[in-house]
């Protein structure tokens, strides 16, 4: 993935070229141009690498546009919000449509240079069939999943699959298309990627497996978007979400490795063969600040208590119905007989304002401590834009929860199914495994698990699920925890937008227990909670928050070219 950050360079310069309305305007002959690049499959991979950019990790540089971790101030892009963290500064759903929003000007860049490497790929002189087909699928690949990301935001989006050159704006001054016939295009665009992509085509890089799992993750969340926004019918995704799902589990090179904070914490994850794929860092070339911003004198966001509940005791039980649970009085209680991966994720100590853990804080108390590692010390860890451990971009345990939750949702899962996928992360955290018996009697330890948080009114808003998928999204929860965007859009797919309203869910605006006894000298509740915004309260609203508004000053554009873009409903 080295090659990401030589190559990306030139593939944006020959973009910007063939941009340009003038771009059949011939340049110097020392210089790209779309006339003269495309003589090579060399050429072609070059331009593909441009692509690569698109998963964001951990970030560049000082930027905090990641997937993981960071909010930002204002919500735009919808992706800053999560039921997961505090933010150290209050963030609200914007009450007005934005005038411009990024991510649709910067995914449909994306569209154009993909529809580019179709148009030209068959021009290309000396090239296989089998290359022909490869790259096309590259090309499809990334297509696909910038629409997933502009349905995931927009709803219903113009659909373009013509590179439109100069003279040819009717090609992309087009009406939105309804949001199910564009997710089809997507499923057609990955089912020809996984069927003519190849195997292996080196080192992290994309391939079939990869293909795979992003068909996988693309496919369970519009099946089930379908199914909880009753969008029409999605068992052909689900379907396809699990076939996917099993040919990377399948595939024996693929292992789940011992250790989970390593996942999130290695300076290399080359021999990870947890990994498809990862964002690579080095030093001095491309580095990144989350190990910065997580070890700060800045106080920074804390997971909300809502989250440090969800994760299961090590007999597998909730926190509700386990008798191993000691309560929250201290942070030790809350650590003692829990989930390895709680321990990764949040630090032994309390770090809050006016009790700082070694000059520590967090909004909850709650510090994040996930991409700590011991033999980074100095610059490497506490220097903005000197963070280099890798990012996972695509790995074997999403992949198993993906398909647990495919087989849950299409009503056919067993224990072998079970002890296939999630069971094998529940034993790496050191819990006990599920064990299914049927759809609402799921037991761990022998003991029928009976979590009062699945029944109460906050699941009735929108509905109550059955026990099985409950604990399959509890385990996808603490897996994934810090993948801001993905959590975020889990939430939307399962029209759980009310997780996210602070009065509807009170625990997602709380931290850690601290005592009443602070009260005055700190923002807690009655109950002595941490309230990390004081007396603000976010509130969600449906079904405008479900998606982003429409960029105004583009309703604009596109009625100066004669074509009607419509807006969400609500904004």
């Amino acid at each position: 993935m080295k090659k990401w950050i030589y190559t990306t360079a030139l593939g944006g310069m020959l973009f910007l070229t063939v941009a340009c309305e003038g771009f059949l305007d011939k340049g110097p002959l020392t210089e790209f141009t779309d006339e003269n690049y495309w003589t090579s499959e060399a050429n072609v991979r070059t331009f593909a690498w441009g692509f690569y950019d698109e998963f964001l990790g951990y970030g560049n540089g000082s930027g905090t546009t990641s997937e993981f971790y960071f909010q930002g101030a204002g919500a735009s892009s919808a992706i800053n919000i999560s039921d997961d963290l505090c933010n150290n500064s209050f963030l609200n759903f914007q009450p007005n449509a934005s005038s411009s929003n990024t991510n649709w000007s910067d995914y449909y860049e994306v569209v154009r240079r993909a529809n580019l490497l179709l148009d030209r790929i068959p021009t290309v002189p000396g090239m296989s069939e089998e290359a022909i087909l490869h790259w096309q699928s590259i090309a499809r690949f990334f297509r696909a999943f910038t629409y997933y990301r502009l349905v995931q935001r927009f709803g219903d989006v113009p659909y373009i699959d013509q590179y439109a050159g100069a003279g040819e704006s009717d090609r992309i001054y087009v009406a939105r298309l309804n949001r199910n016939e564009v997710m089809d295009k997507v499923f057609d665009d990955l089912d020809f990627a996984v069927k003519n992509m190849r195997l292996s085509d080196g080192k992290n890089v994309i391939n079939r497996y990869v293909a795979y799992a992003l068909q996988s993750r693309i496919c369970l969340y519009e099946g089930t978007y379908r199914k909880y926004h009753n969008t029409g019918e999605g068992t052909e995704f689900l379907t396809t979400a699990k076939s996917a799902a099993l040919s990377v589990i399948n595939n024996s090179t693929y292992q789940l490795g011992a250790d989970y904070q390593s996942v999130f914490n290695s300076v290399e994850l080359l021999n990870s063969k947890e990994m498809l794929l990862y964002k690579d860092y080095q030093p001095s070339i491309l580095m990144h600040s989350i190990q910065a911003y997580t070890n700060t004198s800045s106080i920074i966001n804390g997971l909300s208590r809502w989250a440090v509940e969800s994760y299961a005791c090590t007999d597998g039980l909730p926190v509700s119905q386990s008798p191993l649970y000691l309560g929250d009085s201290s942070i030790d209680k809350v650590r003692a007989n829990r989930d390895k991966r709680l321990l990764a994720t949040i630090a032994g100590k309390l770090g809050y304002s006016g009790k700082e853990d070694g000059g520590l804080a967090a909004t909850t108390g709650y510090r994040f401590a996930l991409y700590n590692n011991a033999n980074l010390t100095g610059s490497q860890v506490t220097t903005i834009n000197q963070n280099h451990i890798d990012a996972p971009v695509f790995w074997l345990a999403e992949v198993y929860l993906n398909y647990a939750e495919a087989c849950a949702e299409l009503n056919v899962i067993t224990q072998a199914d079970l002890d296939l996928s999630i069971n094998k992360l529940r034993a790496r955290a050191g819990i006990a495994p599920l064990q299914f018996v049927s759809n609402n009697d799921v037991k761990s330890s022998g003991v029928t698990i009976e979590d009062p948080a699945r029944t109460n009114a906050l699941e009735q808003i929108s509905g109550v699920v059955s026990s099985i998928i409950w604990e399959i999204r509890r385990e996808r929860r603490t897996e994934l925890m810090s993948w801001t965007y993905m959590r975020l859009y889990d939430l939307m797919r399962w029209k759980k937008g009310e997780y996210l309203d602070m009065v509807m869910n009170p625990k997602v605006g709380q931290g850690a227990k601290v005592g009443a006894e602070n009260k005055g000298k700190m923002a807690v509740d009655a109950d002595g909670y941490i309230l990390p915004y004081g007396s603000n309260k976010r509130t969600f609203a449906s079904p405008r928050n479900y998606l982003n508004s429409i960029p105004t000053s583009e309703i604009t554009l596109y009625e100066a070219e004669g074509v009607t873009l419509t807006q969400n409903p609500g904004w």
